[in-house]
């Protein structure tokens, strides 16, 4: 069995000084990037799960644990039915929920403050080829999200979830507050400061 393999010589480390990092290696991103640079692709990236049944307190642990602030959510039968946000999560929609029904916020549950599927748009994979970096910020800012799912279509043509964009990947890509973006009275002004850096 053995013989089937070689001994491959290593080298000696000593001279490196770099490491490689997505952000530093290639081209860097700009609004005239494509939009795939800014895209979270689930083929490559295993996505952040979590059950509709799970404490809200403890998606918000998860999250922390995960480094997002995005989590897509699952049915009891492990099918896509939603997505639940940082601040869908921490903030009034819980309040809200706890009032209404009247209980303690260790009671609440996903699947009481998250955004279920049939609330939530989508760009499909075709339209995220052909789009540019800024195509996707333009869209944000107009639609007032912080997330921007993507869906493609398997070989036997079932739709799926294929990824995500999110403001703050765009914002380290480029370089720049992503709150300039909301902030802006119009797209020259974000224009402006991906381009000169800076404020307004």
């Amino acid at each position: 069995m053995l013989q089937d393999f070689k001994n491959i010589r290593l080298l000696d480390a000593t001279d490196v000084e770099y490491i490689l990092s997505p952000d530093k290696s290639g081209t860097p991103a700009s609004m005239f990037s494509s939009a795939l640079d800014v895209f979270t692709d689930f083929t490559v990236t295993k996505p952040v799960t979590v059950s509709e049944s799970m404490p809200i307190l403890e998606a918000l642990e998860y999250m922390k644990s995960q480094h997002v602030r995005l989590l897509f959510v699952l049915d009891n039968q492990d099918n896509f039915s939603g997505i639940i946000t940082a601040a869908d999560a921490s903030g009034r929609k819980v309040m809200a929920f706890m009032q209404r029904d009247g209980v303690s916020r260790d009671q609440v549950q996903v699947r009481h403050v998250m955004l279920g599927k049939l609330n939530i748009r989508a760009l499909t994979y075709p339209q995220l080829v052909e789009a540019k970096v800024g195509d996707i910020m333009l869209t944000l800012k107009d639609s007032g999200d912080q997330h921007v799912i993507v869906i493609d279509e398997s070989s036997a043509g079932v739709p799926r979830v294929r990824g995500i964009i999110s403001s703050s990947d765009i914002s380290r890509r480029l370089k720049i507050c992503f709150d300039v973006m909301y902030e802006a009275k119009s797209f020259a002004e974000i224009e402006n400061v991906v381009t000169q850096g800076g404020d307004f």
